[in-house]
């Protein structure tokens, strides 16, 4: 019994870091000239001292007979007990330090990523700032990898500003400070001498009634514009990430508004055959723009809607006019389209045009719900957005403008993205070889025509028809079909799959998986 006495002791002697530091704070035969030295070193001799932490445990859980320890070995321990004690707390606080200087370091770079000459909305930031600090440790638990920290921070706090209900969504800012301000002269609540006199006014004085309305109007326009800010702010920090996604902004000038007061509107699945010919990067990670993986180019990061409308609309007529095939090296776009019978005879063509293995053209599925707003843009709604520029240039741009928007034929459910876009963890990619060896032409048996292969859009055009007069007209006029299936007379073949695909076995799991995603 004595003995184990005797080694918690010495372990508990050992423990003393001052025995072993010189007066300057540095351990012999270490460096700590930096701060992650400093850290490391500390680290280092945390691990130590828990090795030796778990060895007194032990021992002191063997210590039954208590009995044979003298007063002056029990107060002994007791005095190294609180030691430990204290020289705990101030771990506890330098890792709580080191946490709050990593997360303001954090908020610090992301502030920065604004650009400069901009002015920071520092209030609303200080006033979300545990809220921000939240997302910080969230991201951070999360993450592996640390080149996409920064991006996944700025995306989460986007995402948690603009949708309802948010973390940081305006509203939960400038309702409280509205509230704060709540006792003034014209709040009934406050019933002041004031509040009547104004009462007064407003019903016998016209002109005063007016002019209170305007700058009533005008709070209301300045709280708007504030708000806007700081989603502006959120998307400027985004698209000034490394490696982090380009967004499509709508400035609020825009004639048509691309998404609904939900901040939805667009497909939760999007799809894109891709193979080796294909334009940019594409791969099971990255689907980035020729624009993008060229860095010497720089304007991979700008918004085409912050584009001039000209540039703009080149751009669009550009990538629009090739889709899938060349792009130019400043195309900064990216296509996809909701319908899956689209891609498929995409990958299918390209296979027929490009000589391409069936294993080596891959179709990519992503969920549009794991991305943020802005991610996915609606050609259509881009398109109409710069008609009018279009109109203006005349020639071939006039006319593909108009075709691609009046002739309805070969609407396809086309959707762009710009810059590079990280899918991983959010996508699903898949091969041409497995669809088709989990008995993709046994469900679709018009896509395995040697006829059709060596055509795309006029091909889904021709198989629209065709399965359109076979579909009939039920009852719930299609309300039961997926939101993601968008096009009517893909929807009888779509249903007839799925009821297929519920009744095979495990060897249809890859085919079940793209037609049937959750």
């Amino acid at each position: 019994m004595a003995s184990n006495v005797d080694a918690i002791t010495d372990l508990v002697e050992g423990l003393r870091l001052t025995d072993n530091i010189y007066n300057d704070g540095h351990i012999p035969g270490h460096s700590s000239s930096t701060p992650q030295g400093s850290i490391q070193l500390l680290i280092q001799t945390a691990k130590l001292i828990t090795s030796q932490a778990k060895q007194i445990q032990s021992l002191a859980s063997s210590a039954i007979e208590l009995d044979s320890l003298d007063i002056t070995g029990t107060y002994s321990l007791y005095r190294s007990a609180n030691e430990l004690t204290e020289i705990t707390r101030m771990l506890n606080d330098a890792a709580e330090r080191l946490k709050d200087a990593t997360e303001l370091s954090i908020i610090s770079h992301l502030s920065s990523l604004r650009g400069r000459g901009e002015a920071q909305p520092q209030n609303i930031l200080s006033h979300f700032d545990k809220e921000i600090r939240s997302i910080i440790q969230s991201v951070l638990k999360s993450s592996s990898d640390n080149h996409c920290i920064l991006w996944k921070i700025a995306e989460e706090c986007y995402n948690q500003a603009t949708i309802t209900y948010g973390k940081l969504h305006p509203d939960n800012y400038f309702i409280t400070r509205g509230e704060a301000s709540l006792q003034w002269p014209y709040d009934p609540d406050y019933q002041a001498e004031e509040y009547y006199e104004h009462e007064e006014l407003m019903q016998a004085d016209q002109g005063y009634a007016r002019m209170f309305e305007e700058k009533f109007q005008r709070m209301l326009e300045e709280e708007r514009r504030n708000k806007q800010s700081w989603v502006d702010f959120w998307v400027a920090v985004l698209n000034n990430c490394p490696n982090g996604p380009t967004l499509f902004n709508p400035p609020a000038s825009c004639k048509i508004k691309p998404f609904n007061s939900r901040g939805t509107g667009i497909p939760q699945y999007l799809f894109r055959a891709f193979d080796k010919e294909s334009s940019g990067r594409n791969d099971d990670k990255v689907i980035a723009s020729i624009a993008s993986s060229i860095e010497a180019l720089g304007n991979s990061r700008s918004d085409l809607l912050s584009l001039p409308k000209r540039e703009a609309t080149v751009m669009l007529h550009a990538h629009l006019d090739n889709g899938y095939c060349d792009g130019y090296y400043s195309d900064n776009l990216m296509s996809w389209t909701s319908s899956l019978l689209f891609a498929i005879q995409c990958a299918i063509w390209r296979r027929r045009k490009f000589g391409c293995s069936s294993s080596d053209i891959k179709i990519c599925v992503v969920n549009t719900k794991r991305f943020p707003q802005g991610q996915f843009m609606p050609d259509m709604w881009l398109l109409q957005e710069y008609l009018d520029t279009a109109v203006q240039m005349g020639g071939k741009t006039q006319q593909f403008f108009n075709f691609r928007l009046k002739d309805e034929r070969y609407h396809n459910g086309e959707y762009l993205s710009q810059g590079s876009l990280n899918h991983t963890g959010r996508s699903c990619v898949i091969s041409l070889k497995l669809l088709e060896e989990s008995g993709l032409y046994n469900l679709y048996p018009e896509l395995g025509d040697v006829k059709g292969m060596d055509r795309w859009a006029k091909r889904v055009l021709e198989l629209r028809q065709g399965w359109s007069t076979e579909q009939g007209n039920p009852k719930d006029g299609n309300k039961s079909r997926p939101e993601w299936d968008r096009r009517p007379d893909e929807v009888r073949r779509y249903e007839s799959v799925a009821e297929s695909l519920k009744s095979r076995n495990s060897s249809t799991n890859h085919l079940s998986f793209i037609l049937l995603p959750t």
